[in-house]
């Protein structure tokens, strides 16, 4: 192998021969080298981009994120029209603000407790509470019920209660029949 200053001169030469005029002994040895140096010109002189490594790291981010990505799919229920449950209402000067039905949700010995701020058994888990509050709703169907539909029902998850947990709390009430829920700070 040759240095690439050996092979400038060599290249040097070639192109001084061929442009004075003279005849090289062979001019197919000489093609050949001129081609040969050529070559070893480009593989001294280029310079190569590695993409393998590249294209490792893109795949190990990519399986990183769907990995650690969860499926939401139990939030069907949640529903997007607050503009029309939280905006300025008209007030009738003649009724009282009912207080709002508060729902809490704790995370106690590794799993989530569901307390209802009201004289009113309480429930085990978020299914036993959408039970309970559609037991407790007034309707045609339950004259002896003590809510109305429309009555607000604030619910308090703690902070290190989970989410699903917190939206199958909100799905139960709405599937009880009540359609003022909201979510509140916890106290």
């Amino acid at each position: 192998m040759s240095d690439p200053a050996t092979i400038a001169a060599h290249l040097r030469r070639l192109r001084d021969d061929v442009m004075s005029g003279t005849q090289l002994a062979d001019d197919e040895d000489a093609e050949r080298r001129l081609r040969e140096a050529r070559a070893k010109r480009r593989a001294l002189g280029g310079l190569q981009l590695n993409l393998t490594p590249m294209i490792d790291v893109t795949f190990l981010l990519l399986v990183f994120f769907v990995c650690t990505t969860k499926a939401l799919d139990k939030e069907g229920l949640l529903r997007a029209d607050l503009s029309e449950r939280g905006g300025a209402m008209p007030a009738d000067a003649l009724s009282l603000d009912e207080p709002p039905l508060r729902v809490e949700l704790r995370r106690e010995d590794a799993r989530t407790r569901v307390q209802v701020l009201a004289p009113m058994p309480q429930p085990e888990d978020p299914e036993e509470l959408g039970f309970l509050l559609a037991s407790r709703r007034y309707g045609p169907e339950n004259p002896a019920g003590i809510f109305a539909a429309d009555h607000p029902i604030e619910l308090a998850p703690s902070a290190d209660a989970p989410w699903e947990d917190t939206v199958a709390a909100f799905n139960a009430i709405t599937r009880a029949g009540y359609t003022r829920v909201s979510f509140a700070r916890p106290q």
